[in-house]
């Protein structure tokens, strides 16, 4: 009787084409989120704007702190010759300055992956935008004017990472933010001729405020995100 039961149920399982899977998630993977070249050029010369100067120089915007907030991040590759895809949800750093902050976790089996791709979405807050910066604009006269932006702004955004052999353990999908990225071909005006709010005269940039600026930021959004897969 048990021999036909087991039969009935192999045949059950190859009729419905599924297999037994060998893999084993031996292999965590995380996601960070790093702000790096925070102070960057911002002159009257589009060409020169967004190059990486030493902090409160004149010229200059820089920025003190950011935060990220992600709706989602698809990782697809492939592996042994099998497409996967894995997703994590609703990740948040508050403060994207610190390099060791994490959010977010999948469970990977060892071994080589290919074709990585990193699909980011990211959804308007009113809470959290999807990301908040804040710093100081200083004028070439050094005249300093606080900074706010709140890119909340829906989009996808993809990126792709190399192949990597991964072995058992941890390992960060390392999403790098390149800030002086946002004002290269921006010049000063963009951020002079602005309108101000209090406290304090500030340049807020939103989607409802200074939206002009708003829309150039956005724009250079994707180009600043870069991602890497490495072993801690």
């Amino acid at each position: 009787m048990k021999k036909i039961y087991f039969s009935i149920l192999c045949l059950f399982t190859l009729l419905m084409g599924c297999t037994k899977s060998t893999d084993t998630t031996d292999t965590q993977l995380s996601y960070s989120f790093n702000a790096i070249n925070l102070n960057a050029t911002l002159s009257s010369n589009s060409g020169t704007s967004g190059n990486i100067v030493p902090a409160g120089t004149n010229g200059s915007i820089n920025w003190t702190s950011a935060s990220v907030n992600i709706a989602k991040i698809e990782f697809s590759a492939t592996h042994a010759g099998n497409a996967i895809s894995l997703e994590s949800k609703n990740l948040y750093t508050v403060n994207a300055l610190n390099p060791d902050s994490l959010a977010g976790t999948v469970f990977l089996s060892s071994g080589v992956y290919e074709k990585n791709e990193f699909k980011i979405n990211i959804n308007e807050s009113l809470s959290n935008p999807p990301l908040l910066l804040s710093g100081t604009y200083i004028e070439a006269s050094g005249t300093k004017i606080p900074v706010i932006v709140k890119l909340n702004v829906s989009q996808l955004i993809k990126l792709e990472a190399p192949r990597i052999e991964v072995s058992q353990g941890k390992y960060i999908a390392k999403v790098t933010l390149e800030l002086n990225g946002l004002v290269k071909g921006l010049t000063a005006s963009d951020f002079g001729q602005t309108t101000r709010t209090t406290p304090n005269n500030t340049i807020l940039v939103s989607n409802t405020v200074n939206k002009t600026l708003f829309d150039k930021l956005v724009l250079k959004l994707p180009s600043i995100l870069s991602v890497s897969m490495t072993k801690p």
